[in-house]
């Protein structure tokens, strides 16, 4: 069984009367409590108490690789299988958008015309009514080649999927009724919808094979906060002049809302998503929300903007209104990313849902309490 590992410091109770030292072990990979230290004076004794960091170990078998919790038997007994993502629009005629709100993860990222569109994953999750679909663009092999995924788009502009296939990646573009379809209610080409379970069927006949077990998490997840700042309420995510999001703190969960220039509109809504017979809408939430920033440049072969995803860049991590800023680095797009603080210490990503935002340099974070 392949492991992750993140080692444990277990620290010990001490007292000023006492010279004995005892080592506490703990292993436990279900709480997600965080470590606390106390001191309590009294006119006689000064005692400190440091309860031990919980170990965190990355069961690749029995997680999630989009949000490092442990499974359920019925869902992880399912695999092996393969990672799917598919290309959401986010143009301002396909919100609400259906399904975005089961992948097991969303990363976003910026396309032309300062607009963002969305990598939905699908791995343990499945929907029946997801969309609208829409093209591929040079950042999204990097964001899929670690989990070894299939990329699954209405099209994409020329010789761009010969690349994306060169690169390992991949790709299913538009299939027939009922694996995918076309609604009546939306004009093309923002009515592309799919079912995500029998796109999978239609991806292992065309002999995409899953892989063996799995893939490991994209960041190292663990529940060491101890490097973390208060003061996270508010995070306004800025791509562009056209495109910003705000995420609100809400309980435990971040709420999603966007301000949209091509929609004349200055003012932060709700963005939301919509079920298949259209009786139910809810805004979209994560848990957690995850910046990875880097240089912006246009794709050589297609001239269309991306965001480069390997070397360095600022990173930012937010959970429950607590963040940390550091940096990311990898060496390929078949690596995970290596997170660090501004200390040079390791960031690890609480066990959670995750929106994964990849930014250009350009674009801006603002963290507010």
């Amino acid at each position: 069984m392949k492991k992750y590992t993140i080692f444990i410091v277990a620290l010990i109770f001490v007292t000023c009367s006492s010279t004995t030292e005892e080592t506490v072990s703990v292993d436990t990979t279900t709480s997600t409590a965080a470590p606390v230290t106390t001191v309590q004076e009294t006119d006689d004794t000064t005692t400190s108490t440091t309860e031990p960091t919980i170990e965190f170990i990355f069961d690749v078998e029995k997680m999630s690789p989009f949000t490092g919790k442990e499974l359920p038997p019925e869902t992880w007994l399912k695999r092996p299988k393969r990672v799917i993502a598919f290309k959401i629009d986010n143009n301002i005629n396909a919100r609400p958008q259906s399904g975005l709100q089961e992948a097991d993860a969303v990363h976003e990222i910026l396309v032309e015309g300062g607009m963002t569109r969305f990598l939905a994953f699908f791995y343990d999750n499945t929907s029946k009514y997801l969309g609208p679909i829409r093209s591929a663009r040079p950042t999204d092999p990097t964001m899929i080649r670690p989990y070894g995924g299939t990329l699954v788009v209405s099209g994409a502009t020329a010789g761009l999927i010969p690349s994306i296939r060169e690169l390992g990646v991949p790709v299913l573009e538009e299939q027939t009724t009922p694996t995918m379809f076309r609604i009546s209610s939306r004009n093309a080409p923002h009515n592309l919808y799919a079912d995500t379970e029998l796109v999978r069927q239609r991806i292992d006949d065309r002999g995409f094979y899953f892989l063996q077990p799995g893939p490991g998490p994209l960041y190292p997840f663990g529940l060491n906060q101890n490097n973390w700042s208060e003061g996270a309420d508010k995070i306004t995510v800025k791509y562009s002049e056209f495109t910003t999001v705000i995420w609100k703190l809400d309980g435990n969960k971040y709420s999603r809302f966007i301000i949209d220039k091509y929609s004349n509109n200055n003012e932060a809504t709700a963005h939301n998503f919509i079920s298949q017979d259209g009786n139910y809408t809810d805004i979209l939430t994560t848990e957690t929300v995850v910046v990875i920033q880097g240089p912006l440049y246009k794709d050589k072969a297609t001239t269309l903007p991306s965001v480069l995803t390997v070397g360095v860049g600022n990173a930012y991590v937010f959970n429950q209104g607590k963040y940390i800023e550091g940096s990311w680095r990898r060496g390929d797009i078949t690596d995970p990313f290596v997170l660090t603080d501004n200390n040079g210490n390791d960031i690890q990503v609480p066990p959670s849902t995750q929106w994964v935002h990849i930014l250009p340099n350009e674009g801006l974070v603002s963290i507010d309490n």
